[in-house]
């Protein structure tokens, strides 16, 4: 039986075939320590349902919605997706504005807001890639012991979505679980990350130790996953470059999608 995840460690780099540069923030870790700057504006922004959010989330979104209402679970709505700085700003100014007229000082309210509200540019909505979803309008942890919420922790990896801020890693992302609170880098990044448990902090991180990953497809196709902390040239095969963060000084990471012709 075919691995579903499949890591190969080289002892020499070469760099896999690529022409195709995507810098359409994907796989950009965005948090207070790699915050966007307040003038970043996706170039891909489209609308579902009067909601913004970008063109590759839309697809996947649609596909996994109409997966789900396949196998009768019915009733998820996109509640919200991108946000400008500004509108970021208003919602965590808001927040902290609410703790400080409960007695908390100002210092204070600032840090504990920030563990439920990212601060301005640290949120992943201004990417538009982050999706808010519920069944009832309302954003709670009670949303991951729906029928919805079950499904998406066990099968939203196989539509390219995380979940972003899981239970078990909250002193990883700093911020509380949020179950509905889910983030599209693409299938094979959701699969590793899905399989191996990790964040997506966790993920850089593996990135820049590991050189190379396989993740299989559902059939004969799958995915070679490497980086680099240089861009990579001369080379002459279809793939995918995607930038880790354009502000942080992290790297590349490049994907072939292959079909299988021979055993590996």
């Amino acid at each position: 039986m075919k691995p579903i995840f499949a890591m190969i460690l080289m002892l020499s780099v070469v760099l896999l075939n690529i022409i195709t540069v995507q810098g359409s923030g994907v796989l950009w870790l965005v948090n207070k320590d790699n915050p966007l700057p307040a003038d970043f504006h996706p170039v891909d922004l489209v609308e579902y349902r009067h909601v913004k959010l970008s063109q590759p989330a839309k697809d996947a979104f649609i596909k996994m919605l109409s997966a789900m209402e396949s196998e009768g679970v019915t009733g998820l709505r996109l509640q919200s997706a991108y946000r400008t700085h500004e509108h970021q700003s208003t919602i965590f100014n808001r927040k902290v504005a609410s703790l400080t007229a409960q007695g908390k000082a100002y210092e204070i309210a600032i840090e504990e807001a920030s563990h439920t509200v990212q601060p301005p540019g640290a949120s992943e909505h201004q990417l538009g890639l982050a999706l808010d979803v519920s069944i009832n309008g309302e954003l709670s942890q009670k949303f991951a012991d729906t029928p919805a919420g079950q499904w998406l922790e066990e099968n939203c990896h196989r539509f390219g979505f995380i979940i972003r801020y899981p239970l078990t890693k909250t002193e990883i992302t700093n911020i509380v679980y949020e179950p509905w609170h889910l983030r599209y880098i693409g299938i094979p990044h959701a699969t590793i990350l899905y399989e191996e448990n990790l964040t997506l902090e966790e993920y850089h991180h593996y990135l820049s130790s590991i050189f190379m990953y396989i993740v299989w497809g559902d059939s004969d196709d799958y995915y070679l996953i490497s980086y680099s902390d240089v861009f990579p040239d001369n080379l002459d095969v279809d793939a995918e470059v995607f930038e880790t963060h354009p502000q942080s000084g992290y790297g590349y990471v490049i994907i072939q999608h292959k079909i299988q012709d021979t055993e590996i």
